[in-house]
């Protein structure tokens, strides 16, 4: 049962990660942000917390927090990319 719970934390990290990307990016290049992509971001964030819960609740915490961590390093390298755009957004 682990690694099924294991899995869909994975799916749904790998998910909120590349819709995080996107929506960093459009953000720093166009000056911009895309609603219906927030509000999906949004969804899919609240996946992610509730997959993490149920590994945790499994009995697998190391690896919810492991996760976590790793999901985080990778919102610092988006932001580390972004932050390189620097334009002012669009009015």
């Amino acid at each position: 049962m682990k690694v099924k719970k294991r899995a869909a934390a994975v799916a749904a990290i790998a998910h909120l990660g590349s819709l995080y990307a996107v929506a960093e990016l459009v953000h720093a290049i166009r000056g911009e942000q895309w609603h219906r992509l927030e509000d999906h971001l949004d969804r899919v964030d609240d996946r992610a917390d509730n997959a993490l819960a149920a590994c945790t609740q499994a009995g697998d915490g190391a690896f919810a927090t492991w996760l976590e961590n790793t999901a985080m390093h990778g919102t610092d390298a988006v932001c580390a990319v972004t932050a390189r755009f620097g334009r002012e957004p669009v009015r």
